[in-house]
């Protein structure tokens, strides 16, 4: 972002603060109490109250930490890197921010499911992949060595080989 754009939103929010919301000349929050808060930014807990008063009024269940859930999902589903989203949330260990805001939803699943085939189709024009057969085996064998296998096999057991000679 611009040095000029960054301005224009400082300024922008200056101008909101200062006319939408009548905050004192040296209040920089977004929440302020207007009537008896006389322009100052509201305390923890009076932000909570109205915001759950709000909630309830509308029939949700609402609180300040949801911001924080909603920006911290907002960063890994628009980064996808749980690095900035532990930095921006101020967390010591990057495992409480994966417990808290890692999560796998169905749409996520199949996105990565339709890119993986897409990347597979892209891999199938330059390497020969085995035959369902070879899905059994460790080791990538190529059907040849599948057929001898069980040929081996069969042999040693006495019991005929599946599908014949294959």
């Amino acid at each position: 972002m611009s040095a000029k754009a960054d301005l224009s939103q400082s300024s922008f929010h200056e101008e909101y603060l200062r006319t939408e919301r009548r905050a004192a000349p040296d209040v920089q929050a977004v929440w302020i109490g207007s009537r008896k808060g006389q322009g100052k930014a509201l305390r923890y807990a009076s932000f909570e109250s109205a915001l759950r008063y709000i909630g309830l009024k509308a029939g949700i269940s609402v609180h300040p930490h949801l911001f924080r859930h909603t920006l911290a999902q907002g960063v890994l589903d628009t980064t996808g890197n749980i690095k900035v989203a532990q930095e921006i949330l101020g967390h010591s260990h990057l495992s409480t921010t994966a417990d808290l805001y890692l999560r796998v939803d169905q749409q996520a699943m199949v996105t990565a499911l339709e890119r993986t085939k897409i990347n597979t189709g892209r891999a199938k024009k330059y390497n020969s992949w085995p035959s369902a057969k070879a899905a059994q085996y460790v080791f990538a064998y190529d059907d040849e060595t599948i057929s001898e296998l069980e040929r081996a096999i069969a042999q040693a057991s006495g019991v005929e080989p599946p599908g014949g000679d294959s």
